[in-house]
């Protein structure tokens, strides 16, 4: 049997069988992956493919690109183990080492201190002649390396403007109901809401006041308002697209976007503060720019973001998607159509859910899983569970959650499940529970009209192995609130 050990890199030439025999788990995986690799379920046809097979002879059989087949089997070994198996595709169009170890210079030079417009010519001068593909790649490597997404963030827009003016772009067509169209047709939503707040811009010489312009101001704060769904949008994107590119090895332009939308979350807020604050000092500067920022952040995702998942996700993928959505919703003058053949079914499939019997021996007592399920969606707090390789295995599915949870966060790393500016406390935390130098660690917060307790415990074994760690979300704005002490049943 081949040992796991054995494998650090995966290529085109490595055998099918010899992945099977240290990774068994792959033959599920990949059966998910296409249906023309269900038949390895059998183990005589297994015997009879694998034994042989190249994982390009394979790609080739499935009618997949064997770079994005390579990439899903190594995302897959590291959810499974969390270890890190690197892909070698020499054929692949890829970025070339010289192009990478340029971008590689200009941001070390700007992590030292450089100028920014002087990084930022420099790097429209080296891609300029680039693939969108291969600026993606290159995000990518630095991530891995340890280049701060920060800094890589604000190559975006110089990313953005050379593929705008060096790729011609293909419209995206898909049906009514495709998530892609549901995506791009949001965001003709957002660009009406954007124009609005800039013709009130134009109207008022860029600066709006309460006292002199009162109805602007006023429709000022009702458009504000419109963008603000802009939030459902960028979840959606967060908790369900990225987690399927995760799948795919696309991680380092995801989290790049992800960080770009909590800044213009940020600029949002502090917007619409300003407004009720009647700051007109504030919105005059803050409003142009991200106004700029939501419109760039459209384009990213029509000429990058879109086209690679369209080129990397499956059908199969796409209706993981479309049956999750609503558990995020959409903006609110959006209303979703049903002409991709896939929706109907997808939306049948949502709404019949999964039949399962069977009863859990617990450590007292006995409860079947429609029990389970029902204890968990009606505790006060929100449960999730991650294991020991630190991927999200079970999250308890309130009908109106705190935070945003969708199915596709099961077997996601917990660190790819939240904004890369607090990944580092998520790794503080893993950090220490391993250790055994904290067992708790909590937090509490304002979020909206809520007011949120947050606790993360490490889980350990009967051997005091750590088998994980759960977090308990509450909303504790009433318990807040008490005083005295209450004896009597309350009347309803």
């Amino acid at each position: 049997m081949t040992p796991p050990a054995a494998f650090t890199h995966l290529t085109p030439t490595t055998i099918v069988g010899d992945l099977l025999e240290a990774f068994p788990f792959l033959i599920e995986e990949l059966s998910n992956f296409n249906p023309h690799y269900q038949a390895l379920r059998d183990p005589q046809m297994r015997q009879m493919m694998a034994g042989v097979a190249t994982l390009e002879m394979a790609a080739l059989r499935g009618g997949v690109n064997v770079e994005a087949m390579m990439q899903f089997i190594a995302a897959a070994i590291q959810r499974h183990t969390g270890r890190i198996i690197m892909v070698d595709n020499p054929g692949a169009s890829g970025v070339s080492p010289e192009r990478l170890a340029a971008f590689r210079q200009i941001m070390l030079k700007l992590h030292a201190g450089g100028d920014l417009p002087t990084a930022q010519r420099e790097f429209a001068e080296l891609v300029k002649q680039s693939l969108p593909g291969e600026i993606a790649e290159m995000e990518q490597h630095l991530i891995k390396e340890g280049i701060p997404v920060s800094e890589i963030k604000h190559m975006c827009d110089v990313h953005l403007q050379v593929v705008q003016q060096s790729v011609k772009q293909e419209p995206l067509v898909t049906p009514a109901g495709h998530p892609v169209h549901s995506f791009v047709s949001e965001n003709r939503l957002i660009e009406l809401t954007v124009s609005h707040l800039r013709a009130i811009l134009s109207a008022t010489h860029n600066a709006p006041s309460p006292a002199a312009h009162p109805e602007a101001w006023r429709e000022l704060a009702t458009y504000l308002s419109k963008l603000a769904e802009i939030d459902k949008h960028y979840l959606r994107k967060e908790h369900q697209l990225f987690a399927y590119l995760e799948r795919y090895g696309f991680t380092g332009p995801s989290t790049v976007m992800w960080a770009v939308h909590d800044d213009i979350r940020a600029q949002l807020k502090a917007v619409r503060v300003a407004v009720e604050q009647h700051d007109t000092d504030f919105v005059a500067a803050n409003l142009p720019p991200l106004l700029n920022a939501v419109s760039s952040m459209i384009q990213k995702e029509e000429t990058i973001l879109l086209p690679t998942a369209l080129k990397l996700l499956s059908e199969k993928d796409w209706i993981g998607i479309k049956l999750a959505e609503h558990e995020i919703g959409f903006m609110e003058a959006f209303s979703v159509g049903d002409e991709w053949e896939h929706a109907p079914g997808a939306k049948r499939a949502a709404s019949a859910g999964a039949q399962r019997t069977g009863v859990l021996d617990m450590n007292v007592g006995a409860l079947t899983l429609e029990q389970v399920n029902l204890i968990m969606t009606h505790l006060p707090v929100e449960l999730s569970y991650v294991d020991e390789h630190d991927a999200v295995r079970f999250y308890s599915n309130q009908p109106h959650k705190i935070f945003a949870r969708t199915p596709d966060a099961i077997g996601r790393k917990v660190q790819n499940c939240h904004p890369p500016k607090s990944v580092h406390i998520v790794n503080q935390i893993l950090t220490d529970f391993r250790a055994g130098t904290r067992s708790v660690a909590e937090f509490w917060i304002p979020f909206g009209p809520k007011f949120v307790h947050i606790r993360y415990f490490a889980i350990r074994d009967a051997q005091d192995n750590y088998r994980g760690s759960l977090e308990v979300v509450q909303d504790v704005s009433d318990i807040r609130k008490l005083e005295g002490e209450r004896r009597l049943l309350a009347e309803e």
